[in-house]
């Protein structure tokens, strides 16, 4: 099992700002908008009040998400993308939105996104979020859907990762928490 780190808002998160940038520039070949070439590391507005969260095998950053929290900043982007309003009187104040997930290639397929995922999860119930937010590419959507995950709207494109589906879970469902309903309510 890996370790886990989570680095608080205004904490310098540069390993996983390379490790995203690996990621995204050097295995995947995208161009990321928020791309710094010559310190090779991908941070954006968000970091400035989000949760990053590594998974750490030996030391070694294995996997990374990012939580944001729409009552601590302003989602921008994010607001209308993933319709963060459409939960009424629940927005601001009980929405999480979760980006940047990715993990190292030799750990794709297995757990480790699921603990990433709890890891949000774990994060958002702390903070008493009803909402969580995140948009996958198309063929992650049945992994989403196994988090109990929604997919709110099925094809969205994207302007820096093209089409994606929105995907929402509502945190005070039962399902969530259902071991013979959701993978990761053995994680939670």
């Amino acid at each position: 099992m890996p370790d886990f780190r989570i680095y608080q808002p205004g904490e310098d998160a540069g390993d996983i700002y390379a490790f995203r940038y690996n990621i995204y520039e050097n295995e995947m070949n995208r161009n990321d908008q928020y791309s710094d070439h010559r310190k090779k590391i991908i941070k954006d507005r968000l970091d400035d009040f989000a949760y990053n969260i590594a998974a750490l095998k030996d030391g070694e950053i294995v996997g990374a998400v990012r939580v944001n929290f729409a009552g601590d900043g302003d989602p921008g982007f994010y607001r209308d993308f993933y319709e963060l309003e459409s939960v009424g009187e629940d927005y601001p104040d009980k929405v999480s939105y979760s980006t940047r997930l990715m993990v190292h290639r030799n750990e794709r397929g297995r757990l480790l996104p699921v603990l990433l995922s709890a890891e949000c999860f774990k994060l958002a119930i702390a903070r008493h979020m009803r909402w969580g937010f995140c948009d996958c590419n198309q063929h992650l959507v049945p992994f989403f859907q196994s988090l109990c995950f929604e997919a709110v709207n099925p094809n969205k494109n994207h302007p820096n990762f093209g089409d994606v589906a929105i995907m929402r879970v509502d945190l005070s469902d039962r399902r969530v928490y259902d071991k013979k309903t959701s993978i990761i309510a053995r994680y939670l």
